[in-house]
């Protein structure tokens, strides 16, 4: 089920709430799908089934399972481009068939060991090269949201001073409760590296499943020329930890 919160504070200022929402940027959560045993294109809340989490690629002959530093990278979500065309329309500027394949190395902080792969997801399924770690795949459903930005952001600097609390309050009631995984949309806080300069692909959490010891959250951001381009040879990654 979708965690977005439904509608918000009658008493918000209108002009603080006009502010944000200019700072706003089309994303998608995704969440685990329970109890689903079927690849419905529809599902509740005006969402889209969007493909895994986690599970064994298809990948096209000649195409190797990604590695870095000798040691394979972790497949962690198989998503379907034209659920996230669907719903995002014009702001979805990679392909819109096949799918995407997310790999990373999720015991290792290495900003450049993660790969995005586009394949057409048709095929056998590949097995796991040796000391591969493999997720158990759980299906995944995505919904439109408003990715807010959060407090300490750059852009919101100017507008805290002047607001103060106000300015808490309309972030509270616009942002989502909580999102799980989320396409596009803002960087949430507390990544490192920071990367100036990119936009955010792919943000996960760690599900049932995994074990990542103290990462909480890692994202696959890419510099914002190549989102606009649709290029995909650039992916860097940065984690946020306990």
């Amino acid at each position: 089920m979708s965690t977005r919160r439904a509608g918000r504070d009658a008493e918000l200022d209108p002009s603080i709430v006009a502010a944000v929402l200019a700072l706003t940027r089309p994303a998608l959560e995704l969440a685990v799908l329970e109890d689903w045993e079927h690849e419905d294109d529809e599902i509740a809340d005006g969402g889209r089934y969007a493909g895994s989490y986690g599970g064994l690629p298809r990948l096209p002959p000649g195409v190797d399972w990604p590695a870095a530093g000798g040691e394979p990278l972790t497949l962690l979500a198989q998503l379907r481009c034209d659920a996230l065309a669907g719903l995002l329309g014009a702001e979805w500027t990679l392909p819109r068939d096949g799918l995407l394949l997310f790999f990373a190395a999720v015991r290792r902080d290495e900003p450049d060991a993660g790969r995005v792969l586009h394949v057409p997801g048709a095929g056998p399924v590949q097995r796991a090269p040796e000391h591969a770690e493999v997720v158990p795949a759980q299906p995944l459903g995505a919904w439109p949201v408003r990715s807010v930005p959060e407090l300490d952001d750059p852009a919101l600097r100017t507008l805290l001073h002047a607001t103060g609390p106000a300015l808490i309050d309309v972030l509270r009631a616009l942002a989502p409760e909580h999102t799980p995984h989320q396409v596009l949309g803002r960087l949430g806080d507390g990544y490192h590296p920071q990367r100036p300069g990119t936009r955010p692909l792919l943000q996960l959490e760690g599900e049932e499943g995994t074990a990542w010891g103290e990462l909480v959250r890692l994202a696959f951001v890419v510099p914002g020329d190549d989102l606009r381009q649709g290029r995909l040879d650039r992916v860097r990654m940065t984690y946020e930890v306990a």
